[in-house]
Formats: structure tokens, C-alpha cells, sequence
């Protein structure tokens, strides 16, 4: 076993593993008997496993912003998800080992990740390209299920192979442990105690594919493995359902397992506190690297080996959602020699060797032993104010967008004294009204959730997202002018909310005052300057009042800020069809379909761009890719007709719109008035078919005046 880090010319792979939302507790590796991880705990076998390890943050993007950075949320400046981006200031692991001669990847596998919340820094490869996956449910997340993530690591992984095999730098997501379980895994499910262990075992899997292909190709032995998790899961301790406003050790207390044979003994427990923080300067400790001294972590290299006693070590958390999200207070606190304190409006303290649960809090009884740990703490404060990097832009994540209104991650903070608001402790109670009526709201209980949320805001007026979720159930329900009331209100409470500026635009836009949701949009775009929705609404609107240069000004504007988003293509193909440049529309057509192959309206109109362009087979492959997408939709057929026409198969033709009246097509007018069906027309079989759409637009009409 090595004694230090690495020489130049030895330096290692690394691969580190961040699996969401994963509990040390679950795995067997850790003393869960019923778990089934054995990609994990094999690398705990090989390697060292920490058994004091403390998340910065109990949510996605500030913890993995300091893994990545080994700075604190208060100096790395990302405070909760959707609101904040790491800054380019930030110099992240990646940047250093790409500036050491690693090829560098990362793969997500949730929508918080993504390139605009500035984790890509410093990798060549990012791949959050999650379009392709389903649809999420309301409210939640976006995400790619770790079978899928891992191809997609292997397929980089063989290129790797394939090419001159530099080290390599390689992040690993895996998101499956969040809620909601899906149970992908029917074994799984059935082997499994809980969804939520399955959905841990699902992630595991995909741990063992990388891992075993490692092993395969001979390369694991020169591979620094680190896998981790951003933070735990409350699992209703404490009367949280999930994570993100207490930081008691269930959302806190993450796994940490370092496998390098060469550096790292086998079957090695520490047992010494280690923090996020840790592991960058560790990383470039075993590489041998410089840098780690820039953050405000530790060097953990000796002490894993057993070559030093375990620092003693200030171990900081802290909680932003329940301020940012609920208008209740944020959450601070320190682990330090056995005890824990909580900064809040009613302070915690707990022994955690005498009760490791947090039942018992002491502080009433012994405010004193308190204070060290409050000096701790206005310590690490003290210092990630001296290293604070510049406030990040906000930014947001519009495909999420009402969940991130349910949960608050996108409500922006408000300039008010920190310890002011409402003790989470005393609103857990609100919080799980707000998961109850987002829970109608799923299953469209509209009345019974306006009757919840009403009751939630008489309680706690300040709690905005509870009014947004309320006018979001009033545009559900039609009711326009109420959800232009409600999302008022919530602006005359917190003004600087840009997504719900963008949501007055859209009502603006429904009710045809275009000069009101363009003020709007820019409004939102003040507050959020990577606002695509509130762009690629600006476009709209220059596109209706006849702008078109200035409607494809915004549209590239927002697809140069996010180039995977599939829907400002889509307005940008259009304005391009609009113009009869059908060359260029269906380039954007086609980057739509890259990430939505089954957009049924973008397959019909990249088919019509082709077919303008004399491209009779492209026009036919993707008329009949949507023939397939929808098999009860008489456009495909019809378009089909209308092709076989032009192209001299009247015959053709017009078993095509014999199949498209099978499957609906019910006007006359688009059987008489299309020059491209002047071949057909002559045919004898035409007769049958206009009365057989005729016959079928009388049914049509009948059954809408019954329905009236």
C-alpha cells in the first residue's frame, strides 16, 4: 500500500458515484440485513468505508456543489435547487484534473443537475440530455432510471477504450432513490422491504455495470472509486415525509467508500468525522495533485490510511428550502465531538452517542454546552464569508415547472432577518398540507385542494407557494381571473419572483393583451436572465405582431442558453415553416425529434417541410413514424394521400384516404379543396369516399349537439 499520493506517472482513474437521496443505513454495507446492494458493499469490502460522514445540505444541488468544489453552500453561493447556479469563479474538481490531463465525463440523471445550474464546468462530456425519458408526474422530477445512465456511461467508457486511454475523470448520478419510487425492477420490488429500498437496489445495479466492466477490462485496480450520496431520506422521522427542511442525521448522515488497492487498505472501517467538503482536497491528495488547500475541506488521505489519528473535525449543515420555499426559518447546524446543534427560533442540542435518533433535546436543560458549538459554527460562517464567491445568477428549470412551485425550490429569498420566520419544527404541519393538496391536484381533487390550500394560507399567509399552487388549481379549473388574483397576491408578498411574472405573462397571452405579457416576460427576464420559457415567449409574441427577425433573435437567444430544449426548436422550425424555408425548419424539427422521437405534431411537420423540398422519402418515413405514434389519427394517412398523389400513384392515394376516413377524417372541405387530390378526384372509387367522410362528419355533428 502506497504512503502518500500518487507519482505523475501512476496517477489513477477516478470515478466518483453520487447516488440521490440514499441513507448510510440502507445498505447492507452499513448493517441494513434486508438491503440488496452488493455492488456496494463489495466496494466497502476492497476499499475503506467512513462511518461519520455529514452531508453540507439534505438537497441535490447545493450537496453536490460542494462535493465538487469542497466548499460550503454559503461560499460556494448555491443555497436550494432551481434558484441558484454555481458561479464561473468556482474552480470544481473536474476543471482540476481536466487541467492535469484527464478526459473528463459526467452523467446526471435529474432535471436539478442540468448544465444550467453550472456543475459542467471543467467536463468535456455532460450528459443531461433527459428529454428522451418519460414524462414526469405532476410535480416532480424529471429523471433517467440508472439502467438507462449506465448504458450511456458504458457506450462513453468504450469510447474511451477505443481512442488513446488517457485517465479519466467519470461522475455518476443516479437519482432512482428520490421520490417517487417507481419500481422499474418487478424482482426488485418483490425481493425488496420497501419501495424506497428497491429503487437503492435499482441504483446499485447500475453501480455494479460500471464497476464490472472496470473489472472486465482490467483498469478498476488503477481506478480511484469514491461513491457517496448528496443526502439521505427522513422516511416521516421527525414528521418529515422526505428531505430537504431538517437537518436531523436521516437527511444529514450519507455513505462514503474509497476504493484504490494501491492506496487504500482492504476491509478498513474510519470511523473519524468526515464532511463534503472532504472529499475534493482528499482526491487531489491521493492524485497528488495541488488545490485542495483552495477549499474548506481537509486532506484525509493519512487518516483513511491509518497513518494519522482522525482530525477533529467541525461538521456544518444547513437547510435553505423551508425559508425559500415556506416563509418559515432556515436551518444551521454543526456536528462536533458527539453532540449536534440546530440554529433555529426554538435551538437544538443532542447527544448523538447517548441518542442518535435526536429525540432528546437538551438545550433547555443545558444551554451552556451549547456554546462551543455555536462558536463552531460562527466560525465556519466567519470563513465561507471570507471565501464567498460571487452571488450566482438564479435560474430556473421550466419543465419542472410545477413541481418546483409546490415545493418551493424556485420561490426566490427575500432580504429578511434569517431567524425570523416560523420554526420548521412548528410548521411541519403546514408542509404536509401542501404535500396533501399537491396530492389532489395529481389526481385532479380541484375542489378538495382549493379547500386545503385555503386553509393552509388563513394559517401562514406568508407561505407563497401554497398561494401559487392555489392559482395554479384556479387555471386547472378555467378560472383566469382568480389565478391572476392569487398570483398578485403572491407577487405583492414577494415581488422578485420570475416564474410567477412569466405565469401573469401567459394569462396575458391567453387573453390576447400582448403588450402585457410582453412586460411581463421582460419583467421575469430581469429577475432570471436564463428565463428560455420567458424568451421563447417574446418570440411568440414578435411572431404574432408580424416581427420575424426579431422573433428568431429570441428564439436562438434562448436555444444558445439551452441547447437541448426541445420546444423553443419546435417555435423555431415553425417560424422557418412559416416562412416557407422549409430547409431550415426541418433542421429544427429533426432537433426536436433527437430528444422527443415521438412528437407526433413535429413527425407531421418535419414530413410537410420534406415534402415542399421534393424529398419524397424522408416526407414518407416520417408521415408513417407518426402513422405509428398515433394509430387512431387520420393526419398521417391523409398526408400520406396527399404525397402518393403529387407523385403520380392516384390508386395509391386514395386507399390512403380511405384508411384516413376509417380512422376519423371527417371534412369534406379537405377533400375538395386540395389541388395536391386533383389526380384522385378522377377516380371511380372517389364517390364512395366522399360519402363515406360525408357520413362521417353528419355523425360527427350530431354527436356534438347531443353533447351540448
Amino acid at each position: 500500500m502506497a504512503l502518500s499520493g500518487c507519482e505523475h506517472r501512476e496517477r489513477p482513474n477516478v470515478l466518483v458515484i453520487t447516488i440521490d437521496t440514499l441513507r448510510a443505513d440502507r445498505l447492507g454495507c452499513y448493517g441494513f440485513g434486508l438491503a440488496h446492494t452488493p455492488a456496494t458493499d463489495r466496494l466497502a469490502e476492497e476499499g475503506v468505508r467512513c462511518t461519520d460522514v455529514a452531508s453540507s445540505a439534505p438537497i441535490t444541488l447545493p450537496a453536490h456543489c460542494s462535493i465538487m468544489t469542497g466548499l460550503y453552500p454559503p461560499a460556494h453561493g448555491v443555497r436550494d435547487n432551481g434558484n441558484y447556479a454555481l458561479g464561473p469563479e468556482a474552480v470544481t474538481l473536474a476543471e482540476r484534473l481536466r487541467g492535469a490531463g484527464y478526459h473528463t465525463g459526467a452523467f446526471v440523471s435529474a432535471g436539478v443537475l442540468t448544465r444550467r445550474y453550472g456543475l459542467d464546468q471543467g467536463f468535456d462530456t455532460y450528459d443531461d440530455d433527459l428529454w428522451s425519458e418519460d414524462d414526469p408526474p405532476l410535480f416532480m422530477i424529471r429523471e433517467r432510471p440508472a439502467p438507462r445512465t449506465a448504458d450511456r456511461v458504458l457506450a462513453w467508457l468504450d469510447a474511451w477504450k477505443q481512442g488513446s486511454r488517457p485517465p479519466f475523470f467519470l461522475w455518476v448520478h443516479f437519482f432512482d432513490p428520490h421520490q417517487p419510487y417507481l419500481l422499474r425492477s418487478s424482482d426488485l420490488a418483490a425481493l425488496a422491504p420497501t419501495p424506497y429500498d428497491a429503487e437503492i437496489a435499482e441504483a446499485d445495479r447500475g453501480v455494479g455495470r460500471i464497476v464490472e466492466w472496470l473489472r472486465q477490462e482490467g483498469v478498476l485496480d488503477r481506478t480511484l472509486v469514491v461513491l457517496t450520496a448528496d443526502h439521505g431520506e427522513s422516511l416521516d422521522e421527525h414528521g418529515e415525509p422526505t428531505h430537504g427542511v431538517f437537518i436531523y442525521d436521516a437527511t444529514i448522515q450519507v455513505p462514503l467508500v474509497w476504493r484504490l488497492p494501491a492506496v487504500f487498505a482492504a476491509n478498513t472501517t474510519y470511523r473519524g468525522p468526515v464532511r463534503h467538503v472532504d472529499i475534493m482536497p482528499t482526491v487531489l491528495g491521493v492524485l497528488g495533485l495541488a488545490g485542495g488547500d483552495a477549499t474548506q475541506g481537509t486532506n484525509l488521505l493519512a487518516a483513511l490510511q491509518g497513518r494519522t489519528a482522525p482530525p477533529d473535525l467541525v461538521q456544518y449543515s444547513e437547510a435553505r428550502l423551508a425559508e425559500e420555499g415556506f416563509g418559515m426559518a432556515p436551518l444551521f447546524g454543526v456536528r462536533h465531538d458527539g453532540r449536534k446543534w440546530i440554529a433555529a427560533p426554538r435551538p437544538e442540542l443532542y447527544d448523538l452517542r447517548r441518542d442518535p435518533r435526536e429525540l432528546a433535546n437538551l438545550y433547555s436543560a443545558d444551554a451552556a454546552a451549547a456554546r462551543p458549538l455555536e462558536e463552531d459554527l460562527a466560525a465556519v460562517s466567519a470563513d465561507s464569508a471570507r471565501r464567498a464567491l460571487t452571488a450566482p445568477t438564479r435560474q430556473i428549470d421550466r419543465e419542472t415547472e410545477e413541481m418546483l412551485r409546490a415545493l418551493g425550490y424556485l420561490a426566490p429569498p427575500e432580504q429578511r432577518a434569517e431567524m425570523a420566520g416560523r420554526d420548521p419544527k412548528d410548521g411541519m404541519a403546514l408542509y404536509k398540507q401542501l404535500q396533501e393538496a399537491r396530492q389532489l391536484v395529481q389526481v385532479d381533487r380541484l375542489d378538495q385542494a382549493q379547500a386545503v390550500l385555503g386553509e393552509l394560507i388563513a394559517a401562514a399567509p406568508e407561505n407563497v407557494t401554497a398561494r401559487n399552487l392555489l392559482a395554479y388549481v384556479a387555471v386547472k379549473r378555467g378560472d383566469l381571473d382568480e389565478a391572476e388574483r392569487q398570483y398578485r397576491a403572491s407577487l405583492a408578498q414577494q415581488p422578485h419572483q420570475h416564474r410567477i411574472h412569466g405565469a401573469l405573462g401567459t394569462l396575458a397571452m391567453r387573453r390576447g393583451d400582448l403588450d402585457e405579457a410582453a412586460r411581463r416576460f421582460h419583467r421575469a427576464l430581469e429577475l432570471a436572465p436564463s428565463d428560455v420559457d420567458a424568451m421563447s415567449n417574446l418570440g411568440f409574441i414578435d411572431a404574432v405582431r408580424g416581427d420575424d427577425a426579431g422573433a428568431q433573435a429570441w428564439y436562438e437567444r434562448a436555444v444558445a442558453i439551452d441547447p437541448i430544449y426541445p420546444h423553443v426548436h419546435r417555435r423555431l422550425a415553425d417560424l422557418f415553416y412559416d416562412r416557407k424555408d422549409y430547409t431550415r425548419a426541418l433542421e429544427y424539427y429533426r432537433r426536436v425529434l433527437a430528444v422527443l422521437p415521438e412528437y407526433f405534431e413535429v413527425l407531421i411537420q418535419a414530413g410537410n417541410s420534406a415534402r415542399f423540398m421534393g424529398d419524397v422519402p424522408t416526407a414518407t418515413a416520417y408521415y408513417e413514424q407518426a402513422g405509428r405514434v398515433r394509430a387512431d389519427s387520420w393526419i398521417p394517412p391523409y398526408n400520406l394521400a396527399c404525397l402518393r398523389a403529387m407523385n403520380g400513384a392516384p390508386e395509391a392515394a386514395l386507399a390512403l384516404l380511405g384508411e384516413a376516413a376509417e380512422r376519423g377524417l371527417a371534412s369534406r372541405e379537405l377533400l375538395d379543396q386540395n389541388d395536391d387530390l386533383d389526380t384522385v378526384r378522377a377516380l371511380a372509387g372517389w364517390p364512395a369516399l366522399v360519402e363515406r367522410v360525408q357520413t362521417a362528419a353528419a355523425r360527427a355533428s350530431t354527436a356534438e349537439k347531443g353533447g351540448s
